[in-house]
């Protein structure tokens, strides 16, 4: 019987969904996981389906159903092909859906349906009686509309429509069969629109592939099937003002289709199946014509460029793509962008189907073909200062021999002053003063910089990140010397003006010249590095092509063409490639050779190797400064006729900026006391390099590095830090803070520090279920460069003879990727990937690795197809339903009330507990905190859908399981829901407070500053909550930026700096962790109008300071180590949006919560093996920071980042007892081994009580007493020699005596005889 069930289903299956109820349509939006654009006036969602989404690479179609209300046939066919596409996966869908981005609304007058439903002739209107297909703006000239009437149908698909941007869009519809296309409203009679001739061959095509539509005798368009929907030959002859398709088109200038499918209202015929073939045609519409990229200079995408071609225009949208609909022919085009140069493409010749290549946009300003004289130069500096004040500054650090400013222009978001953890780098020109080509290319460069500001993504990132100084003149009178003359080789003008070569005349480390008279150009440069700590630098030349690196000179000054290394060889051969190899001809090496032979491999050479020099400006930078600087020659030709700077610029503009960026491949952070306390001039060593660099003046540091593996320390005076093993990226800055110590005995301790994610301990493969169509992603706990391959081997189903290829199809980001061999299916995975199976409902997954069998963890993780908002109430029913779904493992409590007598709900889920729901007192308590502020929702969605997660995949997610078995979770998703209920998408301020406006993250009891507003009751319930609980860890997430951040959130000066906690190494492992779970927060990218983050991390204070904060509060009133997530940077985003972000931090909280594993825990119990009750237990680790209390069950935790720790546990009354410990990275599948400790009364006897002794006791015991037992052996033995040689000494004084006695005597006997 069963499987006759199973077979109707599967034939069922196959059946085209008919709708015969309102009820049933419901349904089936629930079964496919439709989410709502919004509210009818009925208060009905109006759904919302993404059949497909492939980013914005692909073209978007939208299908509206079911304006006018009782045209169901148009909600069938709609339904039918989310079911045909979503759940059956009909192979003539599929290859649709990774090509395209689709979205249908199936029942837009889901009031008028439901009427409809129960009687076909009613339902014309909405609940409020509006005819929907008129209701919409009327953006024709002299046409109005009364806004204030707009439905809330309109009012949400207006919304739906600005954020989806469509290519396409297919309005449904039925009572007669056609495709008709704007506009409906016209002022004349009759009149084409200027994609008429697109729209009408599109709707030509389409509908010849349903020839029903044409014998259906209800045809538009006098039976032709297509028309201008306000040609005469129409047949309604009407002039429809308001209508959707009009606004779309003339809104957004998608090709826009109204596809009516149906002569019946209700039509019981299949309508989908016949008309497949229109809709796919439609769908494929969207990208008719042609369409490309429009890109910034750097290769970043440039969304609102406009792309015009004779009368058509289109945008470009996300990442810079466009598709402009056209007919066949010769098009010339015409791009723009804000003040980039506009492009050309004449006589295009475009296809159906035509892509151009990506379109590069110019420089903002064409490159000056003529050399600016000092006056000129200096009028365009003051220009660019006075046109961007607020990223520049422009100073002048002395002035040369003849008395001109040597000025230098600061470029960044904090141009005035050194940002403590932000950079400082330099570019330098005309040093010689008739090598000019560096002076006009840093100048361009700094228009470049200013003018993509805000613009240019990677440009406003490096200005975010770094502080960039440019002097474009070191010697401005040896310029206007070599102006008469515009020689290109000969050397007039390359001294100053008392004739001395400026790159001859610094201090050397090998020869000494006290006496030598230092250039008031070198006085000035010299000045001007001693009030800065730049990182690294370039100096332009000319008359060669290559990067020249140090050492310019050796002990003997005169031994040319050696190789002269310096200590950081690798680092800068590494830089100077850097350069070279971003230019289109000086990595070929050959320079200024006129046979073509090679001089400088790789366009690269060490300065003493090419020939001595001895005082040059680069080694001086290096030794006595620790700026990094190299010296770059330009071309052959020193002084080269200006017609020629746009060329050199287009050859060393990306080469410019690849060695700005160049300054964050390093290892920086700050040097601290183990105070806290922030040191200045603390020397950074590593390990096999004599050159050290010293911290500036507000204790931060950059050491320069190569990638790979370097141990690094810091010292200062009496102060050093322990040995820290650090692996360096050339891709993001990795970040590490030292503390310093007096003690001897902490400087020979290593640390391994990995900023990059760490690696996973081998385990088994992992099993779980996943249902049939199910998406899942797939995360390795490798490398994120790696990649994994894994293996999914069919289990039940499929019978073994069957080969998998025929039974499962494998779609990763929508691409069909399936390789079959013999029963399993092998895909490639990397990073974060999307996958849905079909075909099959169990899976094993196997891992392997670049085609070697490995043992790596590989994560599968189901994910929602639609994400929603829940109103209060609804949130509290959801709890409710996880309650009732999963009784034995959740519970939910309330903690307090609002201003607005909201209750504050917690959803408590523990498994194993007891089923009465009274805590486990041996489980570690973590909580999840949502929704401080109101108006940033993100969080509060993504803990309320994370719950639900857990409560289906406990025992089957052998992670879950193992979190809910060892750890007690607290839910509070909605710590403001006063706010939320007032809070509106894209309104930043409104709801952000409670229900007396008062900002929450301000409100609590703060370490240095005096609170100002009342205590709240949502703070106050927090409070009471959090000492209760004792949590371990917390996380409280925020919206409006994407970073971790952590305690402290304030300084005592108040100024925005580095505010580190005794916890500081700890909290940053855990926002590190975080970070790096998430797919894009670890790049720590500037996506928001903030900072650039490194890692993805933030010190609170560092980002902006705030006085009462809750992490800061938890840290140090409970114990709990907290972090603050900021989510995105829209901080209450559409549910489309929504969706995207529960993707991207599910993930990331699931680490977060296996994170508060990490450290060590245990139990302290007295010598009767009973918890120590009533007395506090404090467990103080030098390394860790912060003290904690045990419970009074006597169980501790203490959250720790890996390494090595001496922790000692006392108690009054009690000895103190010392263990140490050694934290390793937690996996997602084991604890940490408990630690026993038993504790002895001060007048106990601890030999009387040794069978109580855990084994760990007794042996450390043991060990002390062997220690004590070879001491005093040694001491027994070391006594017994002294007394045998005190005793051989005694001896042979008596025999020395013995014979002295007896010689004397024979000497008084001779005398007798005498």
């Amino acid at each position: 019987m069963i499987r006759i069930c199973i077979f109707l289903q599967f034939i069922t299956g196959l059946l085209p969904l008919q709708l015969s109820s309102f009820e049933q349509f419901q349904n089936s939006m629930r079964s496919f996981n439709a989410t709502s654009i919004g509210k009818s006036a009925g208060g009905l969602d109006i759904p919302h389906v993404t059949v497909s989404n492939n980013g914005p690479s692909k073209p978007r179609v939208g299908f509206i159903c079911n304006v006018a209300g009782n045209r169901l046939s148009s909600v069938n066919i709609c339904t039918s092909f989310i079911d045909a596409a979503l759940i059956h996966r009909d192979p003539q869908l599929v290859p649709l859906l990774s090509n395209y981005n689709i979205h249908i609304i199936p029942n837009l007058n889901i009031d008028g349906s439901q009427q409809a439903f129960t009687n076909i002739n009613k339902g014309t209107s909405n609940a409020r009686g509006i005819d929907l297909t008129s209701a919409f703006p009327d953006l024709r000239e002299n046409v109005q509309v009364d806004a204030g009437n707009v439905p809330p149908e309109v009012k949400s698909v207006l919304d739906f429509l600005e954020k989806e941007q469509f290519q396409a869009v297919i309005v449904i519809g039925a009572s007669e069969t056609g495709i008709t296309f704007p506009l409906f409203h016209v002022e004349d009679d009759h009149e084409g629109i200027i994609d008429d001739a697109i729209h009408r061959e599109i709707a030509k095509k389409a509908y010849a592939l349903n020839p029903n539509l044409a014998s259906s005798g209800c045809s538009v368009g006098a039976g032709q099937g297509i028309t201008n929907s306000h040609s005469a030959t129409f047949k309604r002859k009407t002039d429809s003002v308001g209508t959707l398709e009009d606004y779309v088109y003339l809104k957004y200038g998608a090709l826009t289709f109204h596809f009516c499918v149906s002569c019946s209202l209700n039509s019981d015929t299949d309508v989908f199946e016949e008309n497949v073939g229109v809709l796919k045609e439609l769908i494929r519409s969207s990208d008719r014509g042609l369409h490309g990229r429009v890109v910034a200079p750097d290769g970043a995408g440039l969304r609102g460029a406009t792309v015009a071609a004779k009368d058509h225009v289109v945008f470009a949208q996300d990442g810079g793509y466009f598709w402009a609909p056209l007919v066949v022919g010769t098009y010339d085009l015409k791009i723009s962008f804000g003040s980039y140069p506009e492009v050309q493409v004449p006589t295009l010749a475009v296809e159906e189907r035509t892509q151009l290549p990506d379109t590069v946009m110019g420089d903002i300003d064409p490159v000056p073909t003529e050399h600016e004289n000092f006056v000129q130069m200096n009028k365009t500096l003051h220009s660019i200062h006075a046109q961007y004040p607020a990223i520049t500054d422009l100073y002048s650090i002395g002035k040369s021999v003849d008395g001109r400013d040597l000025l230098v222009l600061v470029i960044g978001k904090y141009p005035d002053k050194h940002v403590p953890g932000i950079p400082d780098f330099k570019y330098i020109g005309n040093m010689h003063g008739n090598e000019v080509v560096g002076r006009s290319l840093l100048i361009s460069f700094s228009k470049l910089l200013c003018k993509n500001y805000n613009t240019d993504p990677r440009i406003t990132r490096l200005l975010s990140t770094t502080r960039i100084h440019i002097m474009p003149s070191m010697n401005p009178d040896g310029f206007e010397a070599a102006v008469p003359v515009r020689d290109s080789y000969n050397t007039n003008g390359r001294a100053n003006a008392h004739g001395e070569d400026l790159n001859r005349n610094f201090p050397d480390q090998f020869h000494r010249d006290e006496e030598k008279t230092r250039e008031p150009e070198t006085e000035a440069v010299m000045k001007w590095m001693g009030t800065h700590n730049f990182v690294l630098s370039a100096n332009l030349h000319g008359g060669s092509l290559v990067a020249n690196y140090p050492f310019d000179d050796t002990v003997s000054g005169l031994a040319n063409h050696v190789y002269s290394q310096c200590p950081d060889d690798t680092f800068f051969k590494h830089v100077s490639a850097l350069y070279a190899d971003n230019h289109p001809s000086m990595h070929a090496g050959v320079a200024c050779n006129l046979d073509g032979t090679v001089q400088f491999p790789g366009g690269i050479t060490n300065g003493n190797k090419w020939y001595p020099v001895t005082g040059g400006m680069q080694d001086y930078n290096y030794v006595f400064h620790d700026c990094f600087e190299i010296t770059l020659e330009l071309g052959c030709a020193k002084y080269p006729d200006g017609k020629f700077l746009p060329d050199f610029w287009s050859d060393n503009r990306v080469s410019l900026l690849e060695y700005a960026d160049a300054v964050h491949h390093s290892l920086t952070g700050f040097v601290k006391s183990s105070e806290g306390e922030l040191i200045s001039g603390a020397e950074i060593h590593v390990k096999e390099n004599s050159k050290s660099v010293k911290s500036g003046t507000d204790g931060d540091y950059w050491r320069l590095l190569v990638p790979g593996v370097h141990e690094v320390w810091a010292e200062k005076g009496p102060l050093r830090s322990k040995t820290v093993e650090v692996t360096v990226s050339d891709k993001y800055q990795v970040v590490y803070n030292f503390t310093l110590y007096s003690e001897q005995s902490r400087w020979n301790e290593t640390e391994h520090y990995v900023f990059e994610p760490p690696q996973t301990p081998e385990s088994p493969a992992l099993e779980i279920p996943v249902r049939v169509h199910e998406k899942i992603v797939i995360v390795s706990d490798t490398d994120r460069s790696e990649g994994v391959k894994v293996t999914f081997i069919k289990h039940g189903e499929v019978d073994e003879n069957t080969s998998i290829g025929e039974a499962i199809t494998c779609y990763i980001n929508g691409e069909e990727v399936v390789q079959s061999e013999g029963n399993t299916v092998a895909v490639q995975v990397k990073e974060l990937s999307t996958v849905e199976f079909q075909g099959a409902s169990y899976y094993r997954a196997t891992k392997f690795l670049d085609g070697t069998e490995k043992s790596v963890k590989v994560r599968l993780f189901p994910l929602p197809a639609t994400l929603g908002y829940h109103s209060h109430a609804e949130m509290l029913n959801t709890f409710q339903s996880i309650v009732k779904e999963c009784p034995k493992m959740s519970w939910v409590y309330d903690i307090g009330t609002t201003h607005k007598k909201r209750v504050m709900e917690v959803l408590r889920m523990s498994a194993g507990d007891s089923t009465t729901g009274a805590e486990n007192g041996n489980k570690q308590r973590i909580k999840l905190v949502g929704g401080i502020h109101g108006n940033e929702a993100v969080g509060r969605e993504c803990l309320i859908n994370l719950a639900q997660y857990f409560c289906s995949s406990y025992g089957h997610d052998d992670l879950v399981t193992k979190l809910l078995d060892t750890l007690d979770i607290h839910f509070l998703p909605s710590m403001n829901p006063d706010g939320f209920a007032v809070a509106e998408h894209d309104n930043w301020t409104k709801g952000r407070g409670n229900g007396k406006d008062y900002d929450l993250n301000r409100n609590f009891p703060d370490r240095i500053a005096a609170r100002k507003d009342p205590l709240q009751p949502e703070t106050s319930a927090i409070m009471k909550w959090s000492r209760d609980k004792m949590f371990t860890t917390s996380i409280s997430l925020h919206g409006g930026s994407l970073v971790a951040c952590y305690p402290y959130d304030n300084s005592e000066s108040g100024a925005r700096v580095y505010a580190g906690s005794p916890d500081d190494n700890t909290f940053v492992f855990m926002a590190s962790t975080y970070a790096k779970s998430h797919p894009t927060m670890y790049k720590g990218e500037r996506i928001c109008d903030d900072d650039r983050f490194v890692g993805g991390i933030s010190n609170g204070a560092h980002w902006y300071p705030l006085n009462g904060g809750m992490q800061d509060w938890n840290y140090l009133q409970c114990n709990t180590m907290e972090i603050t997530v900021e989510m995105g940077c829209n901080k209450y985003p559409t549910e489309h949006e929504l969706l995207q972000k529960y993707y991207d931090h599910y993930l990331a909280l699931i680490a977060h919560i296996k994170n508060s594993r990490q450290g060590f825990w245990g139990k302290v119990t007295d010598s009767a093996g009973s918890a120590i009750e009533d007395i506090d237990v404090v467990i103080s680790a030098p390394d860790v920071g912060m003290n904690i209390s045990a419970r009074h069950s006597g169980q501790f935790w203490r959250i720790a980042a890996p390494g090595k720790y001496e922790v000692t546990f006392t108690a009054d009354g009690y000895k103190s007892h010392v263990h140490h410990v050694n934290v390793g990275h937690v996996s997602w599948a084991e604890l940490p081994e408990p630690i026993k400790v038993v504790l002895f009364m001060d007048n106990e006897d601890i030999k009387n009580h040794e069978d109580s002794l855990s084994r760990e006791t007794k042996m450390e015991m043991l060990m002390r007493r062997y220690v004590v037992v070879a001491v005093l052996a040694v001491l027994v033995v070391a006594a017994v020699v002294m007394g045998l040689l005190w005793r051989r000494k005694k001896r042979r004084e008596m025999e020395r005596r013995s014979k002295d006695i007896e010689y004397k005597g024979l000497i008084a006997d001779d005398s007798d005889s005498e």
